[in-house]
């Protein structure tokens, strides 16, 4: 996914994480608003007819050589399919994709966070075919990330739903969690005396920890760190806020939720890592001057936020082993833990979709255009070739236990043994299957908004509060704010529920 170009430096102290800065409203689009037509796909594909279509995505050179061997495998299967790959880097994706808006590519890359926006634009196909074998092809794909692309544009609402259209593929499925440098944990470890310690054990089990143990343990492994090191450099909002049950809105987004006791303390749990010493007040930056994913790699930092994509590049180095755990969770809305409202391990789930523009009715290439899509999506090698290289997890929950397992051998056959706890990953992608599943993920905010303004405003009033230097309380800065964030989820659904 390449996304630790955009993930962290965005929000100091608190990092909204994966591509908020890549929430661009297209123009020339106000007058598409609503016309999102969810006519069963209709297959114009011929298997006698040459084709060149165009994919773009973004990606490093590593993704790009990924994408580019699964595309060549692709072409081996069709051999009357020639696709044109291109890619940009992640910064500038999206203002090269909206350049692209009246020509847009047969294939291209969507974040989710940009998709309620793109579907209700009128510009994407939907996928479904009227004999519902799209359909059947999804049920094995995680269910989360299936979910997320569907939209019914009659009734403006997200998620799978009678009269709701399907437009884009499930790229995959983006676990976000707690990631560090094993050798460097071992080391203040052992220069602690830690090696017997319940809080430590229990942090680094691989099972999820309440607010306090996570806290305890990390003042403990901080003793006798240099100075400008820190155990973190930031903490994702979303892991605070939904691993308390708490939410910024309600199901609609469309009532606040920000002066809510569950989301008041998931903000004042990552202000108490601030007074703790656990991330730096000014957060982000170490003294060395570091991004997060190196500060953690170097020894800098303990913990730092990461995902499968970040293994692309931790696996370049043979000498660094990283590990993950599960985020910490809270005591809920009573501040108790051992209640019935106790938080569970619930960090968010970043994703994207392979999206067909209505464009390619006029070319002709929408057949050819999702055989790409499609096996880019369910084709099992293609998985095989994405997961070992560090791209992301099988977006196949029957390849969840090859994945955890290495049951075919393709990551011990790349030399890659870590992360050992790797099922955490998978863990998070599932969801709660049951009462007894203790580790979760959940779709960004962002994903459910149609656009980021609301956003971008509360990480600047928070960040400017002195809340992180502990001058103000999180409930008081979010008591005074919650009336406007109000104001602002009005206005942002006038203008999308406006028939």
């Amino acid at each position: 996914m390449e996304e630790n170009e955009m993930k962290k430096k965005i929000f100091s102290v608190i990092s909204v994480g994966m591509f908020v800065a890549m929430a661009v409203t297209f123009t020339g689009c106000s007058s598409k608003r609503g016309t999102a037509d969810v006519t069963p796909f209709v297959d114009d594909y011929d298997p006698n007819k040459t084709y060149d279509i165009e994919f773009f995505g973004w990606g490093d050179a590593s993704e790009q050589a990924i994408y580019k061997s699964a595309i060549k495998n692709f072409e081996l299967l069709y051999k009357n399919i020639h696709v044109n790959y291109q890619a940009t880097d992640a910064g500038s994706y999206m203002t090269a994709l909206t350049g692209k808006i009246n020509t847009l590519p047969d294939v291209f890359y969507l974040p989710d966070t940009e998709f309620l926006q793109w579907a209700d634009s009128g510009r994407l196909m939907n996928l479904l075919d009227a004999e519902c074998q799209l359909e059947q092809k999804l049920s094995n794909v995680w269910d989360n990330a299936v979910n997320e692309y569907y939209y019914n544009p009659e009734t403006f609402t997200l998620g799978k739903s009678d009269g709701a259209g399907m437009f884009a593929l499930p790229k995959d499925q983006g676990p976000y969690t707690l990631g560090y440098n094993v050798a460097v944990m071992q080391r203040q470890i052992t220069n602690n005396g830690l090696k017997d310690d319940a809080d430590v054990n229990a942090l680094l089990s691989g099972e999820p920890v309440t607010w306090d143990i996570f806290r305890s343990a990390l003042k403990k492994l901080k003793v006798g760190m240099p100075t400008g090191d820190y155990p973190m450099t930031c903490y994702e909002m979303e892991a605070a806020v939904y691993s308390n049950n708490a939410n910024f809105f309600d199901d609609t987004a469309s009532l606040s939720k920000l002066s809510s006791p569950e989301f008041v303390a998931a903000i004042q749990f990552i202000a108490d890592l601030c007074s703790d010493g656990i991330i730096p007040t000014s957060g982000g930056a170490l003294a060395a001057g570091e991004s997060d994913d190196t500060a953690m790699q170097t020894g800098h930092s303990l913990l730092t936020f990461v995902g499968p994509w970040d293994f692309a590049n931790i696996w370049k180095n043979s000498t660094l082993n990283v590990d993950i755990i599960p985020v910490p969770y809270g005591p809920g809305a009573d501040g108790e833990y051992g209640t019935a409202d106790d938080g569970k391990s619930t960090t968010f789930i970043g994703s994207m979709g392979y999206c067909i523009p209505t464009q390619t009715k006029n070319r002709g290439t929408s057949g050819a255009a999702l055989r790409l899509a499609k096996y880019l999506t369910f084709n099992e090698d293609a998985q095989r070739t994405f997961y070992s290289k560090g791209q992301c997890v099988p977006n196949l929950k029957s390849m969840a236990d090859e994945y955890i397992n290495d049951t075919e051998d393709v990551l011990t056959s790349e030399g890659h043994t870590d992360p050992e706890h790797r099922n955490i990953f998978i863990d998070i992608v599932d969801g709660f299957a049951d009462e007894k599943d203790k580790i979760g993920g959940k779709t960004r905010a962002l994903y459910y908004t149609y656009n980021s303004n609301w956003r971008t405003n509360l990480e600047a009033i928070i960040n400017n509060s002195g809340l992180w230097k502990g001058s103000v309380t999180a409930k008081s800065v979010l008591d005074e704010y919650n009336s406007t964030f109000q104001k602002e989820l009005d206005a942002m659904n006038k203008t999308l529920k406006r028939k």
